[in-house]
């Protein structure tokens, strides 16, 4: 399934930075396609000690998680944000799911997270922020080499003073950069009764 069938599907339109990623074909195991190691985006064919511990939706499953959220929110007798048009695009592990809010139109769109416990809040303010600061913290903590190929291949999606920052090796800019690209705030998307 490609990125446009899910938009003509659900209605709604991925921000501008995602589409970019996914225009230059880094995401074409997201299409449940093969793709070789040297173009891809963070997901299932890293290796598992540089595994990230979130994952890529596959568009086949995107319509699926959008209507799972909006009702496991409604089950824990919550009600969404009036207006709010979810958009996921990511799960960790641990159960907790990144979304985009489609109704915001943005091009520098934030990336919200519903937690594992019902909680919903601001976790980057654009999609750009998001890659950097899943690529900073296990640099940060010496999980992954700066130097690394799977790094280096997505310092691209970077802007140059993001890209600056990352490769320079320092733990203090290091720290600060992580600090800048990745917030947790409390939103009112999620109203619980």
């Amino acid at each position: 399934m490609k990125l446009e069938t899910v938009e003509r599907k659900l209605h709604m339109t991925y921000p501008k930075a995602f589409r970019e990623i996914y225009e230059a074909g880094a995401m074409r195991w997201v299409c449940s396609k093969p793709q070789a190691k040297s173009h891809l985006f963070p997901n299932k064919l890293l290796e598992p000690e540089y595994y990230p511990y979130w994952n890529l939706l596959e568009f086949s499953v995107v319509e699926w998680s959008n209507h799972y959220l909006m009702e496991r929110v409604q089950e824990w007798r919550g009600q969404w944000k009036e207006g709010a048009r979810i958009l996921p695009f990511a799960w960790e592990d641990e159960g907790d799911a990144y979304f985009f809010d489609a109704a915001l139109g943005e091009p520098e769109s934030p990336v919200f997270m519903l937690s594992k416990d019902g909680e919903v809040g601001l976790w980057s303010h654009s999609f750009e922020n998001f890659i950097c600061a899943h690529l900073c913290e296990p640099v940060l903590s010496k999980r992954i080499p700066v130097n690394h190929w799977w790094v280096q291949n997505q310092l691209r999606w970077l802007t140059p003073e993001h890209q600056a920052a990352l490769t320079s090796g320092d733990p203090n800019v290091l720290e600060t950069l992580l600090s800048q690209t990745s917030c947790w705030e409390n939103t009112d998307y999620v109203i619980y009764r």
